[in-house]
């Protein structure tokens, strides 16, 4: 077997093609951004005519979520002004029981008549079991003569997306208070071109018992999950079969990986193809689907496979 390295040097030509076309992902304020994608086990396609946004005061309020957003735990809070007049946002506080704290958003930007902009907040840690209460989105709106007036409102959530982050962020928490489940970050590749085979490693380590006071039942990780990038050599899921408990002993995972797909524009647009999903359940607790994520080196060195696999790899 070769070891792909880890290293910044393996940002090869083919990663800096990617990380060019992976500009369009927007880290400030956007005035279109893409429909929201569900996540492993929610509906594929957003709603054909989603729900409009709440209008208060002649301003239109929305939440949403975009793809690339889920690993980093960003939501988009929707202003869009109804009025005939720009309107000057210099603020925004979002305001969820389901969160340990307020959102905030303190920058300023002009909306346009009749257009909307989207301002990007962090999430706060959240709060298990979430808690069945309304959220509020207030934004500052600051006039010309320095006067502001504030409007509050419960924003439209279309696409569900709180209901989604709470049964992903309870599922996450109490799979972390048995174990730790990740990925190497380092990727071990056996042959070449078309016959090239990478063996992803998936890591747990429960909780050490000492420090597991709060963690209760069994874990089980039943299999893992093909992406739109990975796909296992043999079948359509990698087995594991699994059961952990704090104070067990750690354990590794070899998953033999093939790409799923040849198109290079696949590796272009990539937004969550090396977060593996894996499959859940705790003992009289929670189930579902845990994506965990790869670190930019593994990300990176993936790419790489694929690339070299497929034959387009810089030369």
């Amino acid at each position: 077997m070769r070891r792909t390295k880890r290293r910044r040097s393996r940002a090869t030509g083919l990663a800096a093609l990617i990380a060019l076309a992976l500009v369009a992902v927007v880290a400030g304020c956007s005035s279109s951004p893409a429909a929201p994608m569900a996540t492993s086990g929610a509906p594929s396609t957003p709603r054909a005519t989603p729900e409009p946004p709440v209008v208060v005061d002649g301003v239109g309020l929305a939440i949403l979520q975009n793809r690339p957003d889920y690993g980093k735990r960003v939501l988009e809070l929707s202003v869009t002004n109804e009025g005939d007049e720009p309107i000057t946002v210099t603020g925004a506080r979002f305001e969820s029981a389901q969160f340990v704290a307020a959102a905030e958003w303190a920058k300023s930007t002009e909306v346009p008549p009749g257009l909307t902009r989207y301002l990007p907040v962090q999430l706060p840690d959240p709060v298990c079991p979430a808690p069945d209460a309304p959220a509020t989105l207030t934004i500052t709106i600051t006039a010309p003569d320095g006067s502001r007036r504030d409007v509050t409102a419960a924003p439209t959530d279309a696409f569900g997306v709180l209901p989604r982050i709470a049964g992903e962020d309870c599922l996450a928490d109490a799979v972390a208070a048995i174990a730790t489940v990740r990925l190497d970050d380092d990727l071990e590749v056996s042959g070449t071109g078309t016959d090239s085979v990478a063996h992803l490693k998936l890591v747990v380590e429960p909780a050490a018992s000492a420090a597991a006071a709060e963690a209760s039942g069994t874990l089980r990780l039943s299999d893992a999950r093909f992406t739109i990038l990975m796909a296992p050599t043999d079948g359509d899921v990698w087995p594991l079969d699994a059961e952990f408990s704090p104070g067990d002993p750690a354990r590794d995972f070899v998953l033999d990986v093939t790409p799923a797909r040849c198109d290079p524009h696949a590796v272009a647009e990539d937004k969550r193809g090396t977060f593996l999903p894996v499959e859940v359940s705790i003992a009289d607790g929670p189930s579902g689907t845990v994506d965990i994520p790869s670190s930019d080196a593994l990300r990176l060195a993936l790419y790489d496979f694929i690339a070299a696999h497929c034959g387009y790899a810089p030369q």
